[in-house]
């Protein structure tokens, strides 16, 4: 048989083996061989924001510490006040404005439990220790009901529900703040955590800020605290501690010019509880001021508190989420003046529902009942939205809400300075009431995967109020500050650009925010004025270079319109007081604002050990920002006007260790 025919036999052998029902091995022996087992494993890119469909912003907080900080600390509002929907503060000012709204409009827990002043003196650091929380969660806009009471912005620092079951922890050693947590288990379904962060800014820059001829003392520490708990399959516990504390010595050689003592002290103490889909929580929050002040003769005492209790509970009930809450409040500002207890009590339920496969729509009501003394109050809330997506790269949202708040915040300089204090809504003051209006393009520009967002936002405000007085008007113990709490009404509308590119090895984000904030008071003719938030023009870039395995370099600048103030006409002296008249009430602004920042860091592994030493500028070009403007007497130069400047640039060197 020639070598063409066999194959022709072959072949049809084969074939009629395989009509007849058996498979080839039935008629060809081989060995038996076991496969190995194959893994196929990916790289995922560790991205430190994700934004959802509603413009919600979570922050992951263990690739936090991984980002290069402009001052050594990863600090988390750090990068919340690199968005554009945050207007940017000056220099050195604990103020945190969103959309227009006023520092004290918008609220910030950490697990659960309110934090009343979330920055530190000075606004250079958060009050949050980036290496002791998990998560954070922004909410510029679009803010379910059940969600606690507020009329702008909220903030939610999380250190997470489950146990730890392997140590871990970091440490970050530098030269302008240092801070270290660890997480411990305790046994199989407990552990506890502990974190610590303090600063020594003065040691290395005690002429950071120039307020005449007085020197700064300044200083904070941080405390954190958490157990937690996996008491059954259903059940976790979760007991947590937060305090810090702020001091500012002000120390002057010439007589007669200012000296004093400023600070404050947060504290914060939560038990939450969840059982399946309940989720229960007890939470207490103190915070208190402390502001002496001497100069030429005249002493400001003006100590001021607020104390909170909050009972809350909240399920979810197929498309809804029933939650409530129970406040109790007793606030006082300087001398007594304001002091009081209030009640607030809030029902609420949000709705969700998925319709077809591009349609969202979401719905909500909050129900709160107030009461402060005689005064009572009822405000329903409701709340509507709707997400669309074209498809999965391109998207619409808009929301419409009714918000109101019952504590409010004096704010008594610009600076967040403790002079500033809370007090609780009465008949003389009422609540403010806010309708917010918004409206969001979301997307992905192909080939690129950078993710833009497109804002408008409308917020009108009803019950505001403005500081009118002088801050020395305080030194008369008899002065009642809340009687230059004058009576305003306005509105905030913007147009906020962001655009964000979170892999490869150029990295970044930019953010431009073109917004009005305005206010005028409730009296006949009175006009439109700059509420003290208002910022037109608002610029935020920062750019991250990984130049090789381990190397990073980056940039920020800021730009951003300057602060509203009242300027002084001119003065006279009556005896040793200085007497001055204004312009009218936020005419004049300060000059803009401009800041660039570079950092480079280097990261390496040993083991379970990461190390990352990173070196960076803070103010690289000195920019000469002016802080505040002020008017001045001397007997050599007679009444002047004089500025506060912001002129130096900070070095930070800092080591950081995880494992």
């Amino acid at each position: 048989m020639n070598r063409t025919a066999l194959i022709a036999s072959l072949i049809l052998s084969a074939g009629c083996a395989l009509v007849a029902g058996a498979h080839p091995a039935d008629t060809v022996a081989a060995p038996a061989r076991e496969l190995r087992d194959v893994t196929v494993t990916a790289i995922a890119p560790r991205r430190l924001l994700k934004q959802a469909s509603d413009g919600q912003v979570i922050i992951d907080g263990r690739v936090i510490s991984e980002q290069i900080s402009f001052l050594g600390g990863g600090d988390p509002l750090a990068v919340v006040r690199s968005m554009p929907a945050v207007a940017t503060a000056n220099d050195l000012q604990a103020a945190h404005s969103v959309r227009g709204g006023a520092t004290g409009d918008n609220l910030f827990e950490s697990d659960g439990a309110r934090i009343v002043n979330p920055l530190h003196m000075l606004g250079l650091f958060s009050a949050f220790n980036p290496a002791f929380y998990r998560t954070y969660t922004f909410r510029p806009g679009c803010i379910p009901a059940c969600l606690p009471s507020l009329t702008s912005a909220y903030f939610a620092a999380e250190s997470g529900m489950e146990p730890d079951s392997v140590i871990s922890g970091t440490l970050a050693a530098g030269i302008i703040e240092s801070h270290a947590a660890v997480s411990l288990p305790l046994g199989k379904n407990m552990s506890v955590s502990a974190a610590l962060r303090h600063t020594y800014l003065d040691a290395l820059f005690p002429n950071l800020l120039t307020l005449g001829s007085s020197r700064l003392d300044y200083g904070f520490t941080d405390v954190n605290l958490a157990f937690r708990a996996r008491v059954g399959s259903d059940d976790l516990l979760r007991l947590s501690f937060f305090g810090n504390a702020d001091r500012m010595n002000i120390h002057n050689a010439k007589a007669g010019t200012k000296e004093g003592r400023l600070g404050w002290r947060n504290m914060a103490l939560s038990a939450k509880w969840d059982h399946g889909r309940l989720a229960a929580s007890l939470a207490y929050s103190a915070y208190a001021n402390s502001f002496r002040l001497d100069e030429g003769g005249r002493r400001l005492d003006l100590p001021s508190f607020l104390r909170q209790i909050t009972a809350r509970a909240s399920m979810p009930a197929g498309d809804f989420v029933i939650e409530s809450d129970l406040n109790f409040r007793h606030t006082s500002g300087q001398n007594g003046f304001g002091e009081s207890s209030a009640w607030e009590w809030n029902a609420a339920s949000d709705y969700t529902k998925q319709l077809g496969e591009r349609f969202m729509l979401s719905a909500g009501l909050r129900l709160a009942v107030y009461f402060n003394g005689s005064y009572f109050a009822l405000r329903p809330q409701p709340r509507l939205g709707f997400d669309f997506s074209f498809d999965s790269r391109f998207g619409i949202y808009a929301a419409i809400s009714r918000r109101v708040r019952f504590d409010r915040l004096v704010e008594e300089t610009t600076a967040g300075l403790p002079a500033d204090f809370w007090t609780a809504a009465s008949k003389s003051l009422p609540p403010e009431d806010a309708l917010v209006a918004e409206l969001g393009v979301r997307g992905v520009i192909p080939h690129t995967a950078v993710h833009f967002t497109v804002e408008a936002y409308y917020r009108r405000v009803n019950n505001a109020a403005e500081f009118t007085g002088a801050l020395l008007d305080l030194a008369s113990p008899d002065y009642n500050p809340l009687s230059d709490l004058t009576p305003a009404r306005g509105y905030a509308a913007g147009l906020s650009l962001s655009a964000m590119r979170q892999i490869g090895r150029v990295r970044g984000r930019i953010g431009y925010n073109f917004a009005a904030s305005r206010l005028r008071f409730d009296s006949p003719g009175a006009a439109y004025f700059p509420s003290s938030h208002d910022r037109p023009h608002d610029l935020n870039v920062q750019v991250n270079w990984s130049a090789f395995r381990g190397f990073t370099l980056s940039a920020a600048f800021t730009h951003a319109t300057g602060t509203p103030y009242t300027r002084a006409k001119f003065g006279y002296m009556i005896g040793e007081n200085l007497i001055c008249e204004y312009y009218p009430h936020n005419s004049s602004r300060l000059p803009d604002y401009n800041r660039l920042d570079m950092a480079a860091a280097y990261t390496s592994e040993t083991g379970r050990f990461r190390h990352t030493f990173t070196l960076s500028v803070y103010n690289a070009l000195a920019c000469r920002n002016v802080l505040f403007r002020y008017p001045s007497y001397s007997v050599q130069d007679g009444i002047e006007q004089r500025e506060s400047i912001m002129k130096a640039v900070i070095p930070a060197l800092t080591y950081t260790m995880g494992f």
